[in-house]
């Protein structure tokens, strides 16, 4: 059974394209830009008690904060390179920031903007990356 030249050509198109489409959608999923959480408006400001209080409270919390740019005031309460803490509260600085931690001292209050990743609630502790000091 011999394989008529339009055929050919129709798999040889769809072969070509599929190798450019894959190409593709491999390249945007490793080299797509960075998620910049400074620049985003904050999909919730409160207090570093308020946050705090909320965890304690409520199971469901974790589900409404995660992954979202949050940004948070309160007093702080500790300083260890590139982390500042806000009473339970523990936000790693981004390396444009990390040099604005050195400035800090104990009691500052300050507005960080930062992306909330997870909850500990053995120690409980919010953990938040992506940080900047507002």
């Amino acid at each position: 059974m011999a394989i008529s030249k339009t055929f050919k050509n129709i798999l040889i198109i769809g072969f070509v394209l599929g190798v450019i489409i894959g190409s593709w959608a491999i390249w945007y999923v490793f080299y797509k830009p960075h998620r910049d959480v400074s620049a985003e408006k904050p999909a919730y400001e409160l207090t570093s008690q308020a946050l705090s209080d909320a965890f304690k409270t409520d199971q469901n919390t974790l589900a409404k904060y995660v992954d979202k740019a949050i940004l948070v005031e309160g007093a702080v309460t500790g300083i260890e390179g590139k982390h500042v803490s806000l009473g339970n509260i523990v936000c790693s600085l981004d390396s444009t920031n990390a040099s604005k931690a050195a400035t800090l001292k104990n009691g500052d209050r300050v507005k960080i903007q930062g992306r909330l990743t997870s909850y500990n609630d053995l120690m409980e502790e919010i953990i938040m990356d992506n940080c900047v000091i507002k």
